[in-house]
């Protein structure tokens, strides 16, 4: 089954590293085909795809179609497509088209015909709620045609901007990036936030299905995530109230992936000696986990010295004053 996944372009190397450590998460064997920017094909080896849902960075996925040379004209790439084992007449659908380096005039129209012309013209088109897309890409000198088995909600990441959460702070994560975070940790059960703030990384693993878990130094922060968790739905959480210094004994045992942004010192009870502070908290850190810890800081932090293995560090500017590095370790 191959598969095109078209990553957010603000993103596209976490996107990339998100989709494929979900693969990965899920024992999903694949083949990369092509990678470039927005674009990841790859071939996967098994159809049970039911956790793209949790993607956060990736606009949508196609199961593809065909993937030919222009060259081969177009009308010769569509009359080979048995359009049948995608569509059929009990259901409706619209074609879309993303043309990002050539241009083909009138390319929506013409695989539209030849949907059309493939059932007799007994097949019905939804420009407005479809219950199947088919989308054409046309990149460099090859078009792609699949059918969209994934689609991100930009709505519904956009309801949980942090401003409007019952408890807010302004530095709080944006939670399509908190999901990404969540996903390159590859938890399929559980996650735990040392510093859960506002609660952005655990309203965003509760949404996926994960059981949650978080501490926080503070009381207000505790009760602000509990609120923020309910708001949303989500009703199976453990926050505590203590010091991320104290991390495994809080809870007693290793959760599967920790996912958390440290605080940079936002917090009123911050250690004065930020390093010593970070330095103990990750050495507790470091016990408490058994598949990954993924660690956003305001800068690069020397984990391999603690004994971390980073497998990457993905850096990007938030704002003029501040830049996140999004440090994803294991063992």
């Amino acid at each position: 089954m191959k598969l095109l996944f078209f990553l957010s372009g603000g993103h596209n190397y976490l996107a990339k590293k998100e989709a494929l450590a979900l693969l990965a998460a899920y024992d999903i064997d694949y083949k990369l085909i092509y990678e470039e920017k927005q674009m990841l094909i790859l071939e996967a080896l098994n159809s049970k795809l039911d956790f793209l849902f949790r993607l956060g960075l990736t606009h949508f996925v196609l199961e593809i179609i065909d993937d030919s040379y222009i060259e081969d004209g177009i009308e010769k790439i569509l009359s080979k497509i048995d359009w049948s084992i995608y569509l059929n007449l009990n259901r409706t659908y619209k074609v879309r088209t993303k043309q990002k380096d050539n241009r083909i005039e009138n390319l929506e129209l013409l695989i539209a015909k030849s949907i059309s012309k493939f059932f007799n013209d007994k097949i019905k088109a939804d420009l407005t709620n479809p219950m199947d897309e088919i989308t054409g890409i046309l990149y460099g000198k090859k078009l792609v045609i699949g059918k969209k088995i994934f689609e991100r909600s930009k709505t519904e990441f956009n309801k949980r901007k942090p401003q409007l959460r019952p408890f807010f702070s302004p530095t709080s994560i944006d939670p399509r990036i908190a999901r990404a975070m969540i996903n390159v940790s590859q938890a399929k059960k559980e996650v735990l936030d040392p510093f859960a703030g506002t609660g952005g990384i655990l309203i965003e693993a509760g949404l996926i299905g994960l059981d949650v878990y978080g501490i926080d130094i503070e009381e207000k922060s505790v009760e602000g995530t509990k609120m923020n968790l309910l708001s949303y739905g989500i009703k199976n959480y453990n926050i505590k109230l203590g010091d991320a210094r104290n991390s495994y004994d809080i809870f007693g045992k290793s959760i599967e992936s920790i996912v958390t942004d440290a605080p940079y010192g936002r917090s009123t009870k911050v250690d004065k000696d930020k390093d010593k502070m970070y330095r103990e908290c990750f050495i507790s850190i470091y016990d408490s986990f058994k598949k990954k810890c993924v660690i956003g800081l305001n800068r690069e932090y020397p984990f391999d010295e603690i004994g971390f293995n980073i497998d990457f560090v993905y850096k990007f500017r938030v704002h003029k004053s501040l830049t996140r590095y999004i440090h994803v370790l294991s063992k």
